[in-house]
């Protein structure tokens, strides 16, 4: 294999320290909502929520103040989802980090319009003006409205976007850009949160919670989504240090660099890599491990699948790249002491490579990979030969290969590839409807939820 550059030169151990499983119980963030939660809607009665209801205008503008706090700690949830804390993603999945994110974003957007119509709506009631003449009376007597108004704006503008139909319209750039002026969004809002809410301006206690919480959520993202990459950049110095074909349309990217014995990474995870030249510098996309780590290299496996992932199968061995991680990877389920089921689809299968060849039983293993032809399935005389060498069993499945195969995923299929089905743990990686149908079959056939662990990544 070709030398690595910027490599240590002191004895490397093959197998880097695995990560520390995170400090976090499952209901940790359950109970951190809660007590939040408690804590602003306490604030709403013991400022005079309750009591300043009495005509319509009133309860109007009552359900408005509401709203508002809950929709800031919405924002702020939002933003905690996507900060990258290791502590985080390892008891939770950036996967379903990334899925609470989205759906977190809809209810601030909710309740942000919420907080808009009934303030207006109320305040024009109490004081016998028209709606208009009241929208008019923001932005003439109310501090910082200008700035507010700005950052709804940006707000709404970042959840439309995130809609399904929109998203899929628009290019990673466009959306990526929207998303960095949420940014933005949720900055302008708090200025106008702590001097006209009634539950700030009047009360020290509640504004210093308040800016803390602030705080806390700037210091999380600075730290793991911008300062991490400097810290990497430096300590590790990575570059790609071999490209080699691995099929029609893919390769894998060998990535080597500075002190790698000391990242903590296993099989099964991935890196977001983000390429250090004037195009992409500013774009992460993830890619898994489909080697285990030895502490000189990291291998990702990458098809083409748009221009990003195009443009990388002809990458020049010593360009810079940045990575970020390593996260997923199952660390939560694995290792296992029940047999397991792989489904893979497509290039879902990288990690898989890698597990399987760290696994201690690979005997208790299958692995079902689907792919439309048998020329896009990746490492498949890898996988043929590994099968052999190391006797798990592989069951390789076509959708468009001389007819196609009958769908592998419905329940009887299933329990005819694996008799002990009920009794496995099931890892699922690949695109959104193998998924939902791999789950689907899989519940069908009597597998329990908490034996399906699943992970997916889109934008």
């Amino acid at each position: 294999m070709t030398a690595l550059r910027g490599q240590d030169t002191l004895p490397v151990p093959r197998v880097p320290p695995r990560p520390k499983p995170s400090p976090l119980t499952a209901r940790d963030a359950i109970w951190l909502i809660a007590v939040n939660v408690a804590v602003v809607t306490y604030m709403w009665f013991r400022h005079g929520g309750i009591e300043r209801t009495g005509d319509l205008g009133e309860w109007l503008v009552a359900i408005g103040q509401l709203s508002g706090l809950y929709a800031g700690l919405a924002i702020l949830l939002g933003l905690v989802l996507i900060s990258r804390a290791p502590w985080l993603e390892r008891r939770y999945g950036m996967d379903q980090m990334m899925r609470a994110h989205r759906r977190t974003g809809f209810a601030a957007a909710w309740l942000m319009t919420l907080h808009v119509v009934a303030i207006t709506v109320g305040l024009a009631a109490d004081t016998g003006i028209s709606l208009w003449a009241q929208i008019v009376d923001y932005v003439r007597s109310y501090p910082y409205m200008t700035n507010t108004l700005i950052g709804f704006g940006l707000l709404l503008a970042l959840v439309v976007v995130s809609m399904r139909a929109i998203r899929r319209s628009l290019s990673y750039e466009a959306w990526w850009i929207i998303h960095l002026l949420a940014y933005a969004g949720a900055a302008l809002t708090f200025a106008h949160q702590t001097v006209i809410g009634a539950d700030f301006a009047l009360d020290r206690w509640a504004l210093v919670y308040w800016t803390l919480l602030y705080v806390s959520v700037a210091m999380l993202i600075l730290g793991h989504r911008w300062m991490a990459l400097v810290v990497r950049l430096v300590r590790h110095r990575f570059e790609v240090v071999n490209v080699v074909a691995a099929g029609p349309g893919v390769v894998t990217l060998v990535v080597g660099g500075s002190r790698l014995n000391r990242l903590s990474a296993q099989a099964g995870q991935f890196f977001l890599l983000r390429v250090l030249d004037r195009g992409r510098w500013w774009k992460a996309h993830p890619f898994s491990l489909s080697a285990p780590p030895d502490g000189r290299s990291l291998r990702f496996t990458v098809k083409a699948l748009g221009e990003d992932t195009e443009s990388l199968q002809t990458i020049e061995p010593g360009t810079r790249v940045v990575v970020e991680g390593p996260y997923g990877g199952f660390l939560d389920a694995l290792p296992t002491e029940r047999k397991i089921l792989f489904i893979a689809g497509g290039i879902g299968i990288t990690p898989f490579r890698g597990l399987i060849e760290d696994l201690p039983r690979p005997g208790d293993v299958m692995l079902l990979y689907r792919n439309r032809t048998p020329d896009d399935a990746v490492f498949r005389d890898d996988l043929e030969a590994l099968s052999i060498e190391k006797g798990f069993g592989l069951q390789l499945s076509y959708s468009r290969f001389a007819g196609g195969d009958p769908n592998p995923f419905e329940p009887a299929a299933l329990l005819r590839l694996a008799p002990d089905l009920r009794e496995r743990d099931v890892f699922i990686i690949g695109s959104a409807g193998l998924i939902a149908a791999a789950r689907s079959g899989l519940r069908l056939a009597g597998v329990p939820a908490r034996q399906i662990h699943l992970e997916s990544f889109s934008y």
